[in-house]
Formats: C-alpha cells, structure tokens, sequence
C-alpha cells in the first residue's frame, strides 16, 4: 500500500511530539470542568496512555529512519515507516 504524502522524518516527530503533549493539555482542560475525581483520574489516565502512544510510535519512526538510512540503500529513494498502522512515505 502506497503512502498518500511524503514528510520528513523531523516533521513527523514535530507532528508526533504535538500528539504527545495534546492530550495530557486536553485533560487537564477538562479536569478544570469535572467535578467528580473518579472521572478526573480516568481522563488523566487516558491522557497519559495516549501521550505514552504517541511517543512510543516516533521512536519507532526514528529506528525505521535511521536503519533504512543506515543499510547499503540509495539515499534518494522515499522511506516508509508505519505510525499507527499507516504507511508514511519519508523523504530523505
């Protein structure tokens, strides 16, 4: 399966270290609004798992980049690296 867009591998670590602080600032947005504490630790629970995600997938973009960039590959071809289950096209 074909990639729908290249980006570089510094991108997709910008786009992926948004994902990791996103949620943790959304839940404790919404913690400022639930009253009740059992929901406010799941929220935070939630938050921290995604975070934790997020930033267990650009490490594995970083180790997929480096090895491809590493082995006797030509260096003007496009990468591709999974996040989430997807193809990513990465250019060099």
């Amino acid at each position: 399966m074909r990639a729908l867009f290249a980006l570089s591998v510094d991108q997709l670590k910008n786009i992926s270290l948004a994902g990791v602080v996103a949620p943790i600032v959304i839940g404790l947005l919404l913690m400022k609004f639930v009253a009740k504490a059992m929901v406010r630790t799941v929220i935070m629970v939630i938050a921290v798992v995604l975070a934790v995600a997020v930033y267990s997938q650009r490490q594995e973009i970083s180790e997929c980049y480096d090895d491809a960039r590493s082995g006797d590959a030509v260096v003007d071809t496009e990468i591709t690296c999974t996040f989430f289950g997807q193809d990513v096209s990465l250019s060099p």
